[in-house]
């Protein structure tokens, strides 16, 4: 090998080194400034909430301060825009329920981002979903529920949801399709005047979170629980996937940390160790159980909340197709 070409060939490796160089440093040093938490929902709400006992706990695990920016509207796509806008290195993290990453590009013609725009670093907790009625009702059970539903006769029940094309419009429209009765739409703009209008009468059913407000009006017999729609027995109460025709449906409404799929594999991870450090103490756990819900005890192996949010994306797909849902 002459001079001339081992120059060459120590400038080409030298050039490679240099461009390779800073990516690699910024990987290794992550985070290397302030994390943004963001949240799709405005101030005040239970993902936000999850957000902000998540925040101090991440934090600590990053060595690293956190914020919380919420970034509401659209159904959630613009906070999910926000994330996929800003430099793919894992200092805007998306913190969202299922419905945002998968439902808006669905719903919303104008909306760009796609499911698979995201992984999911972890799942962090769940809360059941309750299918409650007004007290006025005369409907105690499921099957009473059906027949009315079933019966030409009678009049259309309407159903309450936080909005047209939410996950609780879907679940809705579902319901309806796989058992072939009537129910009439009634969207509102956020679950608490949904429920306003169901604790008033003014609408007869609604598929509400099974936590806060919702379990303690049901403790009160503000609102009558007929069944829920878990995977998962729940003692005392109907499964909805125990009634004939409806093994499919089954819903929870569970958070996640989401990342763009282009951050590399490295910040990934060490954003994901951050996540289980936080998940295995009691702080995350206690808030997530007085609020209701299920708090995970560890982050989800990688491979595994990749499969998961996959399964979730190509099912809430499936059934958005099946159901020929209308957005007003």
């Amino acid at each position: 090998m002459n001079f001339h070409r081992r120059s060459l060939l120590a400038a080409a490796a030298a050039s490679t080194l240099s461009a390779v160089a800073p990516l690699a440093l910024a990987q290794a040093s992550y985070p290397a400034r302030r994390v943004s938490l963001v949240v799709p929902f405005p101030a005040g709400g239970p993902a936000d909430m999850v957000a902000r006992v998540m925040q101090p706990l991440v934090q600590k695990a990053l060595g690293e301060v956190v914020i919380v920016e919420n970034f509401a509207g659209v159904g959630g796509a613009l906070g999910v825009g926000k994330v996929l806008s800003a430099p793919p290195d894992g200092h805007s993290v998306l913190l969202a329920t299922v419905a945002e990453p998968i439902l808006p590009p669905l719903t919303m013609p104008n909306v760009r981002h796609k499911p698979e725009d995201l992984v999911l670093v972890s799942q962090l907790s769940y809360t059941n979903i309750a299918l409650v009625v007004r007290p006025s009702l005369n409907i105690r059970s499921v099957q009473q529920l059906l027949e009315h539903m079933k019966n030409p006769s009678a009049k259309a029940l309407s159903y309450a949801t936080p909005g047209s094309g939410t996950l609780y419009h879907l679940m809705g429209e579902h319901f309806k399709s796989l058992t072939g009765g009537q129910l009439l739409h009634v969207p509102y703009k956020g679950l608490a005047p949904a429920l306003n209008d169901l604790l008033g009468g003014q609408v007869d059913i609604a598929f509400l979170p099974m936590a806060g407000s919702t379990a303690k009006l049901i403790e009160q017999g503000s609102l009558r629980l007929i069944a829920n729609a878990a995977a998962e027995p729940v003692a005392g109460v109907p499964r909805l996937g125990d009634v004939d025709g409806l093994k499919d449906f089954v819903y929870t409404v569970w958070t996640g940390v989401f990342l763009p799929r282009q951050v590399p594999a490295e910040v990934v991870a060490t954003l994901h160790r951050a996540v289980d450090t936080a998940l295995q103490g009691p702080e995350f756990e206690n808030y997530t159980r007085e609020a209701g819900g299920v708090a995970l005890k560890r982050a989800m192996p990688l491979a595994q909340a990749q499969k998961f949010y996959s399964a979730e994306a190509q099912r809430l797909t499936r059934i958005f197709q099946a159901v020929k849902l209308k957005v007003d």
